[in-house]
């Protein structure tokens, strides 16, 4: 299986995961928000938005700066090795939870749900 299907897979793997194509884009969603973009091309890349200053990871030549969301903190990861497949995988499943479990904050009771 190439990198880009592992991607793929692994994101679709995912509870409440939709896969949706905006812009010609393959992008995954969970309750509407992006978890994970993985573009258009044959490269295998993923755009994903890690819990941590990319600062670090930007020091990695397989990462660099997302473009139009880097100023928000994304970054994409270009999968040409294992360890590179890895990291991505990381950090997919770091922004679905961080997706997912502001989803279960803002489920909690509030007074009006106790009367």
């Amino acid at each position: 299986m190439h990198y880009r299907d592992r991607l793929k897979t692994h994101c679709a793997a995912k509870p409440d995961a939709v896969e949706d194509h905006p812009w010609g884009e393959t992008v995954f969603k969970v309750r509407n928000k992006v978890f994970a973009f993985l573009g258009s091309g044959e490269t295998a890349m993923v755009t994903v938005k890690p819990e941590e200053d990319p600062e670090g990871l930007l020091q990695l030549p397989h990462v660099r700066v997302a473009a139009y969301l880097g100023r928000y903190g994304w970054v994409t990861v270009t999968v040409e090795d294992d360890a590179a497949l890895e990291l991505a995988l990381d950090l997919i499943d770091q922004n679905y939870a961080r997706l997912t479990r502001v989803r279960s904050r803002s489920r909690r009771a509030t007074p009006q749900d106790t009367n």
